[in-house]
């Protein structure tokens, strides 16, 4: 622990602007920005910077890879080179230092993005403690300041003509090794100076908000109508998210000419109507749960899931909001709400559940490349299902990479070079290292292009990532497999295990569900299985057909004829949403417990790695909290869902 003299300030700087690019706030018109250090330009008169410092870590615009197909239909992959110049950020504020260390944790949990990490190890954070808040300021509230405590290198504290200078972090000791000459050791008394400051700053804010018991608050108040109250008066600008320093959504495009292309990612707004738009222009969210969804992930499912706050208190996305919406009025409406209209009961919260194949550990902390840079592969064979449905067999370029595939992901990301890249279910029995085979529906711009392509043609892999269905947890019992259209992929991936297994299983029943026998995948499959002993098919059919005997009523009186000991077994199915509801609803009545009936929920995953956002359902990613879900866990996700 150090002391500064702050007349010493100037030369300091200088001596780090030698070796770094030191970024220093600076007055642009009636801004104070971030930006490189000049010393006639510099300034302390500040209360944050317009901008919160995390575009120098997370960029608007980035990267992710450069491609290029050769003339013999090879594809080179190259990653992007990585600016190393380190840099020092001077100046940062309590609540921008708090939003940097959960940035710190959101892009190394589960899969590390080295895009994130090269810059994030090249960066020193010097943060300097706030002497007075600003007009919309509320750190106090959600204990993100005035003073840092987390995400800074270095902090700086004024006391009086001097700072007191205290390392966070060994890169911290050496910024002060750097220039060592200019420092003092602290004298006796510094943190007890310290400590007295900082109540004096926290008693002169006067924005409050109470968040003692908010998630309590916002699960009492889903369906509330005060959100459409509020809603109303969003313009959709998607200032607010741009400006906050935990909001770190991305979309990802591509750029395409000739033979050669780069994939890049850039900020994105979950308030925009198109963030969870997928194929087919179903939207899981209208506007009142899209505008809500920001409150609840700010105030609570950020929490829920990486135990930090979501909102840092800094007061940006009130002050930059054309509609006028604040967090505090939001949340004091439902506090006087709740006092109009007392509550009588609280929601029940369960304790989650997890089964067995929810940890993709061979994927935690993997930064040897790129999470988004693909393999490539090479398509084999192509065969058609349907009208609109073609089953594509894959093969990797570098055979070596099926010997190393390990049965642990549901899901694999697909790219079409210079169209886009899409989420496809792994349908293939885990015995599998030889091959890949997906099954593609033509619904959307990237699923068309898969559709134009032949044998022969290359597309690249990422994957497979999402947890799959808990097999080793189902042996012992009865098994109901029900695949709904296309949603017979997915399940079929699990068919093929307890088949490859069956000794291990009880009764197998499998009930494939289409519109018209025509519309149906996997006939040759499901005719198979037809003819293993002790194991049930039935076609669920809407409308006739004398190709095969087909059942054409309702499914829970198809159930009702099964010869399964519903106390003891497990159900597997695929299908919207709605339909998995209803065909759940029927088996938990039939005596089945809600825990052992699983499913996959498909939505919008654009990273599979759950960095982008666009799949988050509440405090769940799709991508890796899912897509496998028991029923049970499946309605402890909000409504929208």
């Amino acid at each position: 622990m150090y002391t500064l003299e702050k007349s010493k300030l100037t030369d300091l700087l200088n001596v780090w602007d030698k070796d770094h690019q030191l970024l220093c706030p600076a007055r642009s018109g009636n801004d104070v920005i971030l930006t490189d250090y000049e010393q006639d330009k510099f300034t302390l008169d500040y209360i944050n910077f317009s901008l919160p410092p995390k575009e120098f870590l997370f960029e608007m615009k980035e990267k992710l890879y450069d491609w290029k197909k050769k003339q013999d239909g090879s594809f080179e992959i190259k990653a992007p080179e990585y600016n190393r110049e380190t840099k020092i950020l001077f100046g940062i504020r309590a609540c921008d230092a708090y939003a940097i260390a959960y940035m710190d944790k959101f892009f190394t949990e589960n899969f590390v993005d080295a895009n994130y990490i090269a810059r994030r190890e090249a960066t020193y954070v010097v943060a300097l403690n706030c002497e007075t808040p600003g007009e919309g300021c509320f750190c106090t509230s959600t204990d993100t300041g005035p003073f840092a405590s987390r995400g800074a290198d270095l902090i700086f504290t004024p006391i009086d003509d001097k700072y007191l200078v205290e390392a966070g972090t060994g890169k911290g000791n050496k910024l002060i090794d750097a220039a060592r000459n200019l420092f003092m050791k602290a004298e006796q008394g510094m943190l007890d100076r310290k400590a007295e400051l900082l109540e004096k700053v926290k008693s002169s804010f006067n924005t409050e908000i109470d968040l003692r018991d908010v998630k309590d608050l916002l699960e009492r108040n889903y369906d509330n109508p005060i959100w459409d109250q509020f809603t109303a008066k969003c313009v959709e600008c998607n200032g607010c998210t741009f400006v906050c320093p935990t909001c770190v959504c991305f979309n990802v495009t591509e750029k395409a000419e000739d033979n050669e292309g780069s994939r890049h990612r850039c900020w994105d707004s979950c308030q925009s109507s198109f963030f969870t738009r997928n194929a087919g222009d179903h939207n899981t969210r209208n506007e009142t749960s899209k505008f809500r969804y920001r409150i609840y992930d700010k105030l609570k499912y950020i929490s829920d899931k990486f135990g930090m706050n979501g909102c840092v208190g800094c007061g940006r996305c009130m002050a930059t909001c054309l509609g006028h919406i604040s967090f505090i009025d939001i949340v004091n409406a439902l506090r006087e709400y709740e006092q109009k209209n007392p509550v009588t009961e609280t929601k029940e919260t369960k304790p989650e559940t997890v089964h067995s194949s929810t940890q993709n550990k061979e994927n935690d902390h993997d930064c040897s490349c790129s999470i988004y840079i693909p393999q490539v592969a090479v398509i084999k064979e192509i065969h058609n299902e349907t009208d609109d449905i073609k089953r594509f067999i894959v093969q990797y370029e570098d055979k070596s990479l099926h010997q190393n595939y390990k049965y642990h992901g549901q899901f694999f990301e697909i790219t079409v070079f210079g169209v886009g890249e899409i989420p496809i279910s792994i349908p293939w029995a885990p015995s599998n290292k030889e091959y890949f085979e997906f099954v593609i529906k033509k619904v959307g711009k990237v699923t068309t292009a898969i559709h134009n392509m032949k044998a022969g043609d290359k597309i690249g892999l990422r994957g497979p990532f999402g947890r799959g269905f808990p097999m080793k947890e189902m042996e012992g019992s009865d098994v109901l497999f029900i695949g709904s259209g296309v949603g017979l992929a997915p399940v079929r991936t699990a068919i093929l295990y307890a088949l490859e297994n069956k000794e291990k299983f009880g009764k197998i029943v499998v009930i494939s569900r289409a519109m018209t026998y025509d519309g149906m995948i996997y006939k040759e499959d499901v005719a198979k299985w037809k003819e293993i002993d002790n194991v049930d098919v039935y076609y669920a059919l809407a409308k006739p057909t004398d190709k095969v005997e087909g059942y054409y009523g309702k499914l829970d009186q198809l159930f009702g004829e099964l010869d399964l000991d519903w106390k003891n077994t497990k159900a597997v199915a695929c299908g919207s949403p709605k339909r998995i509801k209803l065909i759940a609803k029927d088996l938990v009545n039939l005596g089945m417990d809600s825990r052992n009936i699983f499913t996959t929920l498909e939505t919008h995953m654009r990273c599979g790695v759950g960095k982008c956002g666009h799949c988050k359902v509440g405090s769940k990613y799709m991508c890796l909290d899912g897509p496998v879900f028991s029923y049970e866990e499946m309605l402890e996700l909000p409504p929208e869902y």
